[in-house]
């Protein structure tokens, strides 16, 4: 059987670097659907993306394409007319054409068609034309002579090459007037011109010969070895600072790491303002020097390769960087002076003219909100209150410092290190450092008291001042981070294993609003980190739907205990009996309201047994649940499972006697009632 290969290329303007992978994703998932809904069997899949361009090199495809037959649901049997002819439209047919064919969901009209044989080519041109304008960027705009095309950045041209039967054969694309061609170029700078090929082998080759390396992965590498080389001969190793390698690798084609060193009067800055400047300027990874651990070098990482050995891209660099640290030096000098001559709290004072939010205030009136909740909160570490007061009175302190003005990203480190020059105890300098953690899902949580108390009590006012405001995420839109703030909270519980409430800390704020609201929002959360944790889902929706939020610190251990039940044979039984008792009430829930005491005289000898053990099981229950002891709450359970199995195989629940079935649908709903006062059994069911 002969072979296909088949190289897809879209060249555009440069492409922002966050997008590439999610890009590059996109189109593998894409193409795989669309192939196996075309047919073809593809043997190798290689997608790849640079700044400039975006492909897919598809390997050893199947030729043999023949007619298959594809059936189109419709809608369900007993649908409306209106569906049912918006589908027969749709679809351009007749109402004979249906057929009803019964499925696990139910019966359905159904609609067959013939898919008749196409060449391969003409196949892969389809698929490659629906893939581009299906494709969804996260942003992107409409452009064009009569903006047909949505795309991130224009389209300069689309490469689609069909290699079959050792013959190559332009695939026949047109998109917003941009005709598929069969040349390529590779790097627009050091080799700018157009280029064929004729096999995937020779366009890989051919590629690398002019400066393009496809794949992220492999300019990844290229970069940490040569870097690494360069650092060593120098005496230098890298700082691992995998987010800023991600970026530089969707700047460049071809990276080219060029290692430089820091001029010593410039040395004299904390190392963070060294690092974070040549990170977020000029891009540059950070060098430490294998003598002493300090950050005294760099790697530029160029897209060009230059005949003096990058030494003009060097020396331009160096200028920039020279003149970014003799500003940093200027500003950290003020600071310093005015530390040293005033103190921190010199700068609280100007905390008053920056605004935190236009309705709240400035971040002064912040500071002493939390600075009243950190006193409280400590009492449950037993920290000093002067130790306290200090830390919480300085938390924000360094926000208005010409340093923390110039780089943001650093307010909190540059607080700490300011704590220690003014003298503060370590601790006080450690929690202002701290109190930010964890920004990012990779970031640990504050381990030291002081350090708990200050992020709770920064992350608790903040989230409940602006809820109470209004400000809450909605859909995919969360601009002041509010679920980040409460995914921190709730880390710093749960990681540090704090037996602290949330109700409790949302009342410390003394913010006066309806927290129902915010208290879903929470239980949302915690089910969302719980669930990443790798526990059951389904498991972990029973629990926080049914536990309050003073529970948070026992849930994993809540949620571990629930599913050793559950794969139990008590637990099988458990959702079994459950199960049974919910399609009966679920059948008939007009008996539901129900007041069972009016006819208890009408109990059968079976209707007293159930209503002897529910009345037990459930004071059991009860008390097991008043110390949190959740397992036993479950094991209680077992003795009125077999009770309630015996009742529903002897008796007649939907007896004749009306009385007499709405007292058995009363005990049903109380048993149901009982068992989900432990867990939600009915969460238990859903995917």
């Amino acid at each position: 059987m002969a072979l296909s290969d088949f190289i897809f290329e879209l060249l555009s303007e440069e492409i922002p670097a966050k997008m590439q992978a999610p890009a590059m994703h996109q189109l593998e998932t894409l193409i795989l659907k669309k192939v196996n809904e075309n047919g073809l069997v593809v043997e190798n899949l290689t997608p790849f993306v640079t700044p400039m361009r975006l492909g897919i090199i598809l390997q050893n495809i199947s030729t043999e394409v023949t007619e298959s037959i594809k059936e189109i649901r419709g809608p369900r049997l007993g649908a409306p007319e209106s569906a049912i002819d918006g589908f027969l439209k749709k679809n351009k047919i007749e109402r004979s054409d249906l057929q009803e064919k019964k499925t696990n969901k139910g019966d359905f009209y159904f609609y067959t068609i013939k898919i008749n044989a196409h060449s391969l080519s003409n196949i892969l041109a389809g698929i490659f034309t629906d893939v581009i304008y299906e494709f969804n960027w996260p942003k992107s705009m409409f452009w064009g002579d009569n903006y047909s095309l949505r795309w991130v950045r224009p389209l300069r041209g689309i490469v689609a090459v069909l290699f079959e039967n050792e013959t190559r054969e332009r695939v026949p694309l047109n998109v917003r007037n941009i005709e598929s061609g069969i040349v390529t170029r590779a790097h627009q700078v050091m080799h700018p011109g157009f280029f064929d090929f004729n096999s995937v082998n020779d366009y890989q080759e051919k590629i690398l010969k002019g400066k393009v390396i496809l794949h992220p992965e492999d300019r990844k590498t290229r970069v940490l070895q040569e870097g690494k080389r360069q650092a060593e001969a120098k005496g230098f190793y890298l700082v691992e600072d995998d987010k800023l390698l991600e970026e530089i690798i969707g700047l460049t084609e071809f990276p080219s790491p060029i290692l430089g060193k820091i001029p010593r009067e410039l040395l004299s800055l904390p190392e963070e303002v060294i690092i974070t400047s040549m990170r977020e300027h000029q891009k540059f990874i950070s060098l430490r020097s294998s003598a002493n651990g300090r950050v005294e070098g760099f790697l530029v990482i160029a897209d060009i390769e230059t005949h003096d050995q990058q030494k003009k891209i060097l020396s331009g660099n160096m200028r920039v960087l020279n003149s970014r640290l003799k500003d940093a030096i200027f500003f950290y000098q003020n600071d310093l002076e005015l530390v040293k001559r005033q103190g921190m709290r010199a700068w609280n004072e100007k905390l008053k003219d920056v605004r935190f939010h236009e309705k709240l205030g400035s971040q002064y009136n912040r500071v002493e909100r939390i600075v009243k909740m950190a006193v409280v909160l400590s009492k449950k570490f037993e920290i000093e209150q002067d130790v306290v007061n200090e830390a919480a009175t300085l938390v924000k302190a360094d926000l208005v410092s010409n340093l923390v003005g110039e780089f943001p990203s650093l307010q909190g480190v540059m607080g700490a290190h300011y704590a220690k020059i003014a003298g503060c105890k370590e601790m006080v300098s450690e929690a202002i450092r701290d109190h930010y953690l964890p920004v990012g899902s990779n970031d640990g949580v504050p381990k030291y008291p002081l350090s708990i108390v200050l992020a709770l009590s920064d992350k608790v006012d903040y989230l409940t001042c602006l809820w109470r405001i209004g400000i809450r995420p909605t859909g995919n839109k969360d601009p002041f981070a509010l679920r980040r703030t409460s995914l921190g909270i709730i880390r710093i519980i749960l990681e540090n294993k704090l037996d602290i409430d949330l109700d409790y800390l949302i009342d410390l704020t003394e913010v006066n609003f309806d927290k129902t609201d915010l208290q879903q929002f929470l239980k949302e959360r915690i089910a969302f980190y719980l669930a990443e944790k790798n526990y059951q889902k389904n498991i972990v929706r029973a629990v926080v739907k049914q536990y309050d939020l003073d529970h948070l610190s026992i849930l994993p251990r809540i949620i571990a205990e629930i599913t050793e039940f559950i794969s139990s044979e008590a637990g099988t039984k458990a959702l079994a009996v459950y199960k049974r008792v919910s399609n009966l009430l679920n059948s008939n829930k007009e008996f539901l309201s129900f007041d069972k005491k009016n006819s208890e005289e009408l109990a059968t000898h079976e209707d007293q047994l159930v209503q002897e053990q529910l009345t037990l099981t459930k004071a059991q229950v009860e008390e097991s649940l008043q110390p949190k002891n959740f397992k036993t709450a479950l094991l209680v359970l077992e003795p009125m499972l077999d009770t309630v199995n015996r009742f529903l195989d002897n008796v007649q629940v939907n007896c004749e006697d009306i009385e007499l079935r709405s007292l058995r649908y009363a005990l049903l709903n109380e048993i149901r009632q009982t068992m989900d006062r432990v867990l939600v059994f009915s969460e238990l069911e859903k995917k």
